[in-house]
């Protein structure tokens, strides 16, 4: 006895018959899921980074870290250190539309030192709309470097931004 050997025929499925249909293609959906994974994961990284870059280890020798025992602000909300700050720009981020401050601080003084520097941001009428600081630590005495403040939330139309306090700490 022999046996006939059927083949199919090119581009078909053997388990392709009579009432066979053909699965819906894919939507992209797992695609869009995927990319809203990684965004979330650059997100939380980059607050895990930059929690780290600000915070540092935590490990003080038991000693407080040295502070400046000046005041930031006197009675005209002008820092003592505010000579060391300067807003580069002021605007609204391109994606989230919230307010946002490019600032470039210099350490005027001899040895490394850590910054915090809040920034306000108004509407066209001076109605505050949000806060945001930009930090930078062992900044080298003469040195300078350029940070970003970030508001929260969205914002519209023009928008002013202002220094409000500068916070200066040695650093160790």
């Amino acid at each position: 006895m022999t046996q006939s050997s059927h083949t199919q025929p090119p581009g078909s499925h053997p388990s392709q018959g009579p009432g066979w249909v053909q699965p819906p293609k894919k939507s992209g959906a797992g695609k869009i899921l995927g990319f809203g994974i990684v965004a979330i994961l650059v997100v939380v990284g980059g607050s895990v980074a930059f929690a780290l870059r600000t915070g540092g280890d935590g490990d003080s020798g038991g000693k407080a870290p040295a502070v400046s025992t000046e005041p930031t602000q006197d009675a005209a909300g002008q820092g003592q250190f505010k000579d060391d700050v300067k807003i580069d720009s002021c605007g609204l981020t391109d994606f989230t539309k919230s307010p946002s401050a490019e600032v470039t601080i210099t350490n005027h003084g001899d040895k490394s030192a850590d910054y915090q520097v809040r920034v306000e941001f108004s509407d066209s009428t001076g109605h505050l709309i949000s806060q945001g600081v930009a930090t930078t630590t062992g900044l080298a005495g003469g040195a300078s470097v350029k940070e970003s403040a970030q508001g929260t939330g969205p914002a519209a139309g023009d928008i002013t931004c202002k220094v409000t306090e500068v916070g200066r700490t040695a650093a160790n």
